[in-house]
């Protein structure tokens, strides 16, 4: 964690931490044997959120705002999912994760190898392997060209606070403290 100047590369180190703490998650194992598959999928989901909410600042990548998780079919990301399939995959696993803490009946995450994700007939997701998105997730943030961060073209102004805190001086906890200071000209605490 660090103090930003930038809120680009405040972007990359949130990103890194998602996919380091997903890493944590996979190799940790509970009682049963198994990892900590949920928060390492929610984690991974949130990074391709991420990239698919920058890569839809450029009309060039093709992928329409407010439709981030199609970044999976990008070239950073290399897959060949239908929309519904796509659409499926965050309905059922990145929102039901998210906001639900559940994943629905016949759906599951697996720690078997293979490819990502397995999809019935009619092409709903069933399985997701989080080693492989793992994988998948990671190598596409080292494909992903941080040129196309740009955090204040994705920030709703309405949330922007008026009042920040003061980066020139010790932050109570320097090793945890992580952020970007507001611009010179707003009021600080």
């Amino acid at each position: 964690m660090a103090i930003h100047q930038e809120l680009a590369s405040l972007s990359v180190e949130a990103i890194d931490e998602y996919l380091k703490a997903s890493e944590l998650c996979l190799n940790s194992r509970k009682g049963d044997g198994g990892c900590l598959g949920y928060p390492a999928t929610l984690l991974l989901f949130r990074v391709v959120d991420a990239v698919g909410g920058y890569l839809a600042l450029n009309k060039q990548n093709k992928i329409p705002k407010g439709e981030p998780f199609l970044v999976l079919n990008h070239s950073c990301f290399g897959l060949k999912l239908t929309p519904h399939q796509i659409k499926r995959l965050e309905w059922s696993y990145r929102n039901g994760l998210a906001h639900n803490a559940v994943l629905p009946p016949g759906t599951c995450l697996s720690g078997e190898e293979g490819e990502v994700f397995d999809f019935a007939a009619n092409g709903d997701p069933i399985k997701i392997r989080v080693f492989a998105l793992h994988r998948l997730v990671a190598q596409a943030w080292e494909r992903f060209d941080r040129g196309q961060l740009m955090p204040s073209r994705v920030l709703d102004p309405r949330k922007m606070p008026s009042v920040g805190f003061d980066a020139t001086e010790a932050i109570a906890c320097p090793i945890a403290s992580s952020g970007c200071p507001l611009p010179t000209k707003v009021t600080m605490l």
